[in-house]
């Protein structure tokens, strides 16, 4: 038997009302529902993007600073075709925290050099530690620095880069296993032939959010993207679970911004990935890295009105979400049948992107003709309705989520359907086999909890500094080793679809294995 009680979907809402606030917060992200205009413009000074890249130095990452120490801190602005070292005027250099309004002037510019490997000078900047610990700007708890400057045409640069005390505790995703090293970067689309209809809004489109991973040329000089590419949304999406707005900076991947496709003319397979209900892409970033480094090109969607907040690149946020029920199955319908529209549009502009990328690096790179697609929870089940609705996709995962609309259209290619302890119960994914006309597998993963199937598995040493007594069951995190479970998520999942996208060998999916004896899997044959 199942229980239904280990979905972010709505089946949460009654399971999780009165439970640990994080857990509540993760898949229901305190929302207020669809009012009048979700939509809210942040004060100017919240929002503004940076206008270039800072690099703490040494560049030893993630960036860490003993505290107790003297000496200087030096950071380097990374030019590029918009800012050459030698514009940046180092007179007007400042350091200061994120939500401070102390500044510490840099005490000298050194030598510049090339600290990314791009080709380019970059500034050298030293600022005074000491310094920097008396107007708290570095603190135990500080995890970033925001810098500031002019250049000698009066051209503002603004920067930040992660900073952390050596002994705070941080969230260090495993680095991916494959051969390839990951790029990663984000994008805004709007969908004009779609109505947006979560909106009260006549004539409003249906805009989304999408985040790459893919195999990259190596640039072994260049630091990893910060967790939340876009860092306001991290601090958003952060506030919405009742946790410190710097919670996500601790985090960190291993992916690097923007860096060119691996070289060669090979076309990668496809993998679409939805969000779990109330959830970020973000959090999902160990899977994503470890499928591109294995050759994947990894697309996520972030569904608007169905998962944390998001900001848009005009620094619009949208910050609502559409409250889904139990006792509404016709609404968990529609909503899922707009996620899986919004697959299908992604899939139309990847096919665009593979004729003609404005930016060069996807064109005739994309493999449409192996094309899979997953998601944790809600995000499970809407992958499910896409394998019902798009024949362009050839296979599907469901990451511990209960299946919503009408289980009786089948799913006619291979699906694997991974649960947690507490999945006993949910008859929807019996029912789902029962209908399924491909092979179907049915893996339970013994100790996992729901939260699991993301990031935040390895997320306990951070969350016990603001929560000491915190366990990884009441944040249903599982009580299986978050280091194995981690592991073992990573490693089925590349499995299923080296298998049924790739058309590989994968011995491991013929059933149970000796080398991973908490993973129960039942092979169900068409």
């Amino acid at each position: 038997m199942r229980s239904t009680s280990a979905s972010c979907s709505p089946s949460l809402h009654a399971s999780w009302r009165y439970g640990t606030g994080l857990v509540l917060a993760l898949c229901l992200v305190a929302a207020t529902g669809c009012g009048e205009d979700d939509v809210d413009p942040l004060p100017p000074s919240e929002f503004q993007p940076d206008t270039a890249a800072l690099d703490v130095l040494p560049g030893v990452y993630p960036n860490a600073v003993d505290l107790t120490g003297a000496g200087s801190l030096d950071v380097a602005v990374l030019g590029d075709e918009t800012l050459a070292a030698e514009e940046l005027l180092a007179e007007e250099a400042t350091l200061s925290a994120p939500e401070g309004k102390a500044k510490v002037r840099a005490l000298a510019a050194g030598t510049a050099r090339d600290v990314d490997g791009d080709g380019r000078l970059d500034a050298i900047l030293s600022f005074s530690l000491p310094e920097l610990k008396a107007a708290g700007v570095l603190t135990p708890r500080t995890a970033q620095v925001v810098f500031s400057a002019r250049t000698r045409g009066g051209a503002t640069v603004s920067a930040r880069d992660s900073v952390h005390d050596v002994h705070h505790p941080v969230v260090r995703l495993p680095p991916p296993t494959g051969p390839h090293a990951v790029g990663t970067l984000e994008d805004a689309w709007t969908d004009e032939a779609r109505e947006e209809t979560l909106t009260p809004a006549s004539g409003d489109k249906r805009e989304l959010k999408v985040r790459f991973w893919y195999p990259a040329r190596a640039r072994p000089q260049a630091q990893p993207a910060s967790y939340f590419l876009t860092w306001r949304e991290g601090e958003l999406v952060a506030g919405t679970q009742g946790l410190p707005p710097s919670f996500y900076s601790f985090f960190f991947a291993g992916a690097a911004r923007g860096v060119p496709l691996a070289d060669g003319e090979e076309r990668f397979p496809v993998l679409l990935f939805s969000h779990g209900y109330g959830m970020a892409t973000a959090m999902y970033s160990g899977v994503a890295e470890e499928l591109a480094s294995q050759g994947y090109v990894v697309v996520a969607i972030s569904h608007p009105r169905g998962g944390g907040p998001l900001v848009f690149p005009d620094g619009r946020v949208v910050d609502e979400l559409v409250q889904l029920s139990p006792l509404d199955p016709a609404l968990n319908t529609r909503v899922q049948a707009q996620w899986a529209a919004d697959a299908r549009f992604v899939l139309d502009r990847l096919t665009a992107l593979d004729s003609s990328d404005p930016a060069g690096r996807f064109t005739g790179r994309l493999d449409l003709g192996r094309i899979g697609a997953f998601g944790h929870s809600f995000g499970g089940s809407a992958a499910a309705e896409l394998c019902r609705t798009d024949a362009r996709v050839h296979a599907g995962l469901n990451q511990d989520g209960t299946f919503h609309g009408d289980l009786e259209v089948q799913v006619q290619v291979p699906f694997l359907v991974m649960n947690s302890e507490g999945a006993e119960g949910d008859s929807s994914r019996d029912r789902f086999f029962q209908h399924l006309g491909a092979t179907g597998y049915d893996l339970d993963l013994q100790g996992a909890g729901h939260i699991t199937f993301s990031d935040l598995v390895l997320a306990l040493p951070l969350i016990r500094v603001d929560s000491p007594q915190a366990t990884a069951s009441e944040y249903a995190l599982g009580t299986l080793d978050a280091q194995r479970s981690f592991t073992l998520v990573n490693t089925y999942v590349r499995a299923f679809f080296d298998k049924h996208v790739r058309a590989r060998p994968t011995p491991l999916l013929d059933g149970p294995s000796a080398e991973h004896p908490e993973v129960e899997l039942v092979v169900h044959l068409p």
